[in-house]
């Protein structure tokens, strides 16, 4: 939103920037769940969505109905294409452009290898964190650990949250009976990369990002969706532990 479309009034403005904050972190998110979260009327936050939506800042995203039968789709939010672009970000078209420069020397070997370098120190800042916690007298699980990676990547502009997923995994027990079992995973999502437009070309960027994020929950990973491929957020698959349903 460009500062001249802003609303004038402050209040207004703190609100409107407090949802887009939500949206890119948690999103996508329904107009009911916004208005839960800051306590407003569903009235004043569809207002609000109105005005994002009007500025470009946010895109509808159709989420479907959660119960059986007949039902239309409930409509959620996420950032719109600009406003990503618009997001304060560690690179610009120098960035680019050297990556094309890199390509043209080194081969995408060479990009590799910055890839990795880019985030080779995830892994020690995490378990830095993680030292603090057992320091504090935490017990640090792979949830735990998730969690932080979580809080890091935030912090160096991913708006990352951890969502977590239970598969019911049945097996077939005495006399074939079926004893059911619960595989306990998580999906990492980041609502907003700060290296879109590199990634956009360079998928090497993200491959590395998925390794090393294997790395620190000790477990294989799979990345089911990506910003530099269209979707609304990065998203990780990570397996946690399994354990019995009651």
């Amino acid at each position: 939103m460009d500062s001249d479309q802003r609303p004038a009034d402050p209040d207004l403005r703190d609100t409107r920037e407090r949802l887009i904050e939500a949206i890119s972190t948690h999103g996508p998110v329904t107009a009911r769940q916004l208005a839960e979260r800051f306590g407003l009327t569903s009235a004043a936050v569809r207002r609000h969505l109105a005005a994002l939506l009007a500025d470009d800042v946010i895109a509808e995203h159709e989420a479907p109905v959660a119960r059986r039968g007949r039902g239309r789709p409930s409509k959620a939010f996420v950032l719109s294409a600009s406003a990503h672009e618009s997001l304060p970000g560690g690179y610009d078209q120098l960035a680019v452009l050297a990556m094309e420069e890199l390509v043209r020397e080194g081969g995408t070997d060479a990009v590799r290898r910055l890839a990795d370098r880019r985030v080779a120190d995830w892994e020690s800042e995490l378990e830095s964190l993680v030292v603090d916690r057992i320091a504090q007298g935490e017990r640090v699980t792979v949830e735990r650990r998730v969690e932080l990676l979580a809080e890091l990547l935030t912090s160096r502009g991913y708006a990352t949250t951890v969502r977590p997923l239970t598969v019911p995994l049945p097996t077939a027990g005495a006399r074939g009976r079926s004893r059911p079992r619960t595989l306990m995973t998580a999906q990492l999502c980041h609502g907003h990369c700060p290296v879109l437009d590199v990634a956009s070309g360079h998928p090497e960027l993200c491959e590395a990002e998925t390794r090393v994020i294997s790395r620190i929950v000790g477990a294989p990973v799979q990345r089911l969706a990506t910003l530099a491929q269209g979707a609304h957020a990065c998203t990780t698959h990570i397996p946690l532990t399994e354990g019995r349903t009651p």
